[in-house]
């Protein structure tokens, strides 16, 4: 049959951390005993006062079609969220609603990138950055981060991989994979390097709400002097366990949420109508988003602790987000080989840190969103074979 795929289709992959995940259950499914680490999703159910919220508006007849940028009292939460918490300084006519955060990235990375286009990414990170400015025909400009210095950035780093085609930066911060939280100087080194260049800036904060140790949160979109430049992502499938929802959105000066509802009107239309609605009180499920935070900590102190007592295991703590990022020196076995060791040899599927880019050499990550017996026993198993 004629080859019908597309050339900037053909450059990209599917997601690991979905296939992985997937695999997981299939496996399950076939009887096998294996443990999967490999999901970003928390394993808490979604709190009682949204499943009720989602079902009156069911009731309600809420299930037409919205404003394609969401329904306004969503929208309105969503900006005194940014305002108050954030400090964001935007209104309702700078969001967009949209079927999970990634389809914001999405929308923003297609509205602003195009061939002969750069776009900056520490590494390691999120798989989809680097599928997404592909898709969009601009080139992936990776900038390394290592796992000795705790996955630090700095704006000459950012300077060593910066061209006059460099037109955008992504972050993620809390950081998927590694977990690292950016600091206050961290923060100030990126804006200041944005200022510099004049460049867009998108920072992903999806896991803001999971931070350990005291750590604190900055947004970039709070620095006046370069709000104009950044577009804020961020959803609600990690602080209110709504991973199945689908609900996310993004904020930006209305110029370029402008260009992006290009993208919403042209594809989804709008997100579901009562996903919009029980959204609204997802906002001030405060305890149940501590209550998670709290058992995370716990069991990132388990996993890590526990990876740490093996021999040839580095496992820095995660900072923030619910991932153990750790390297393992073991018969010269890249991250691909190590992984593949330890689902044949310990039956425990996790996620090469190569899946992630540079800087995940030799590298594994493991989802600490699971019962904690699951983790006691992936330690003890890694123990066996790493021993």
């Amino acid at each position: 049959m004629r080859d019908f795929e597309t050339k900037r289709l053909k450059g990209t992959g599917e997601s690991p951390t979905v296939a992985l995940n997937a695999k997981g259950i299939e496996m399950k499914e076939q009887g096998i005993n294996v443990l999967s680490f490999a999901a970003g999703e928390p394993d808490f159910d979604t709190p009682e006062a949204v499943k009720e919220e989602a079902i009156r508006a069911i009731r309600d007849n809420q299930t037409h079609y919205t404003s394609a940028a969401g329904i306004a009292a969503l929208r309105r939460r969503i900006a005194q969220k940014l305002r108050e918490e954030n400090g964001i300084e935007t209104d309702e006519k700078s969001i967009i609603v949209t079927p999970g955060a990634k389809l914001a990235l999405f929308q923003a990375l297609m509205a602003f990138l195009e061939a002969g286009d750069e776009c900056l990414v520490p590494t390691p990170a999120y798989p989809s950055y680097r599928s997404i400015i592909c898709m969009a025909g601009a080139t992936f400009v990776p900038v390394p981060l290592k796992i000795e210095n705790g996955f630090r950035l700095t704006r000459r780093m950012l300077e060593e991989r910066t061209t006059e085609k460099t037109k955008m930066l992504i972050f993620c911060n809390p950081c998927n994979p590694t977990g690292h939280v950016l600091s206050r100087e961290e923060i100030d080194d990126i804006a200041a390097y944005a200022e510099a260049h004049e460049i867009l800036v998108i920072s992903d904060e999806i896991y803001e709400k999971l931070l350990y140790d005291g750590r604190v949160h900055y947004s970039l979109g709070a620095i006046p002097s370069i709000a104009q430049r950044v577009i804020t992502l961020n959803g609600l499938s990690k602080s209110a366990a709504m991973t199945g929802w689908r609900i996310g959105y993004s904020a930006a000066d209305p110029v370029l949420t402008k260009a992006m509802m290009k993208l919403q009107t042209n594809t989804v239309n709008c997100t579901a109508a009562f996903v919009q609605q029980a959204a609204i009180p997802a906002f001030d499920c405060h305890q149940e988003t501590e209550a998670m935070r709290l058992s995370y900590l716990k069991r990132r102190d388990l996993i890590c602790d526990g990876l740490n007592a093996i021999p040839g295991v580095f496992c820095p703590r995660a900072e923030g987000a619910f991932y153990a990022f750790f390297r393992i020196d073991f018969r010269g076995m890249s991250a691909e080989e190590l992984a593949d060791y330890i689902l044949a040899e310990a039956g425990i599927l996790v996620v090469p840190g190569t899946a992630f880019g540079e800087g995940g050499e030799k590298c594994i990550r493991l989802s600490f969103a699971a019962d904690t017996a699951q983790l006691e026993e992936a330690v003890r198993r890694m123990g066996k074979i790493f021993s």
